[in-house]
Formats: C-alpha cells, sequence, structure tokens
C-alpha cells in the first residue's frame, strides 16, 4: 500500500504520515522544508521499517501539482492507494491588507495545487477501482469567517469540491473524504499571525485528528468533522439565524 501525503513536514500531515505508516504504508512524503521533512521521515523508517520517499518541493508554485505527480510516478513500485490533500497555511487580518503574493500562494496551494493533484491521480484509482482521498479542510470552511475571510472561503472550496466527487467516484470503488478539523494543536495559530482567543469547541491534538479521520475512512464515511464539540457546534449553528452566528465570529476573530 502507498500514501502520498502534502504538508508532511510537520503537524496533521506529519501525523498522517506516522499513523498510515504503522498501519503498513509505503510512503511518498512532500514538504517544503527539507531538513524537517528528512527527519521525520527517518524517525517512520526507524520506528515502522516502511519505506518513505522524501519530495522537497513548494506546491504553492503554479506547477507543483504537476511536479510532484512526475516525481511521485519516477519513484513508486505500486499505485497510489491513498492521496492526502493536507498542505496549506492560515492568513490572518483584514483581507484589504494581506499582502498580494501570500494570497496567490494561498490561493494556489489550497485551490489549484489540491484540485489537479485529484484529477492527476483520481483517474488511475478510478481504474483500478480502488483507492481514497482525503482533503485536510476545516470547520472554518463550513461558514464564512472574517479575518480569516480567504483561508475559510478555500476550505468552504474543498468542502463543496469533495462532496460533489465522492458522490462521482463511489460507482467507481473510490473514497473521497473531506476533514474538517477545528481548532488544532499545531503551529498554524502562530504562522498565520492569529491572536490568542477563546473558542467554543474542542481543541485537539493533531494525532486525535488523524485518529478520527482514519477511523472514519474505514467506515467509508466521506465527510467528517472532528472532535465531539466541534460536532456539536456545527449543528447547532445551522439552526442560528445566519447574521448571528457571524456578528459572533466578527467579535470573536477581530484584531
Amino acid at each position: 500500500m502507498l500514501a502520498v501525503i502534502t504538508g508532511a513536514s510537520r503537524g496533521i500531515g506529519e501525523s498522517y504520515a506516522r499513523q498510515l505508516a504503522a498501519r503498513g504504508y509505503a510512503l511518498h512524503v512532500a514538504a517544503r522544508d527539507a531538513e524537517r521533512l528528512a527527519r521525520v521521515a527517518g524517525e517512520i523508517r526507524a520506528a515502522h521499517g516502511v519505506a518513505v520517499e522524501e519530495i522537497v518541493l513548494d506546491l504553492a508554485q503554479a506547477d507543483g501539482a504537476e511536479r510532484l505527480y512526475a516525481d511521485v510516478r519516477r519513484r513508486r513500485t505500486e499505485p497510489v492507494d491513498l492521496l492526502v490533500n493536507n498542505a496549506g497555511f492560515g492568513l490572518y487580518g483584514e483581507f484589504a491588507d494581506m499582502p498580494m503574493p501570500r494570497i496567490q500562494e494561498m490561493l494556489i496551494l489550497h485551490l489549484v495545487t489540491v484540485t489537479k493533484l485529484i484529477r492527476l491521480i483520481l483517474p488511475e484509482m478510478r481504474e483500478r477501482r480502488k483507492g481514497a482521498i482525503i482533503n485536510v479542510a476545516s470547520v472554518a470552511g463550513l461558514l464564512p469567517l472574517p479575518y480569516l475571510s480567504l483561508y475559510a472561503a478555500t476550505k468552504a472550496f474543498l468542502v463543496s469540491l469533495g462532496a460533489a466527487l465522492d458522490l462521482e467516484a463511489r460507482k467507481h470503488g473510490v473514497v473521497i473524504q473531506t476533514c474538517c478539523p477545528g481548532r488544532t494543536a499545531t503551529d498554524f495559530h502562530a504562522t498565520a499571525g492569529i491572536k490568542q482567543y477563546w473558542a467554543p469547541g474542542d481543541q485537539q491534538t493533531a494525532d486525535e485528528v488523524v485518529a478520527e479521520s482514519l477511523a472514519a475512512l474505514d467506515h467509508g464515511r466521506s465527510f467528517v468533522v472532528t472532535g465531539w464539540r466541534n460536532r456539536v457546534l456545527n449543528r447547532i449553528q445551522q439552526f442560528v439565524p445566519r447574521r448571528v452566528v457571524l456578528g459572533a465570529a466578527e467579535r470573536l476573530m477581530r484584531p
């Protein structure tokens, strides 16, 4: 079994790599940080005795998906059984103040690269009538979120795309899962420049998020909100007037 994981040098992506290796998957792990990726790959090889190929690549470049796919095809000795689209980052603040280069990087990484990778790998899974794709979205993709507006919008795209593609792919034996974590104890918030804030719901570890995602995949579930409090809050907000929910979100996230 072979899994391809993007953003695998830290956080949720690293946890997918470790947990899938424990299940016996060979790995192709991709990230920009060569030093961290090498450390993670070395630890996984030592702990689980599986083959791990490191692919150092910036997937926020326009041709990132094609380059990754070509590298995987060149290195692999078996078909891709699982693709985990995890690479991503946050961008906090008023949209009008966000640097244009970072906006472009986010759009390419979250939208273009993910879409291309699915399009490149899904046909061979469909032909084999076997395989799965996990797109790591976010609870932020379930409603507009002021001051994380672009991030939330890109994750909403993944929620919509994943739901539609899963319906298309199911008849060919392929599952496409959309995983929506809430607050997770990684360096996401620090990297995005997000202030410390209180919010209802769970804060989980990356390992907890991934364990729920993989357990859901084992049962063929195509959509999972991780953390039981996050699931409850998602249900509640569907019955609260939208203006109330958005007003509360604006106050909570306001710089």
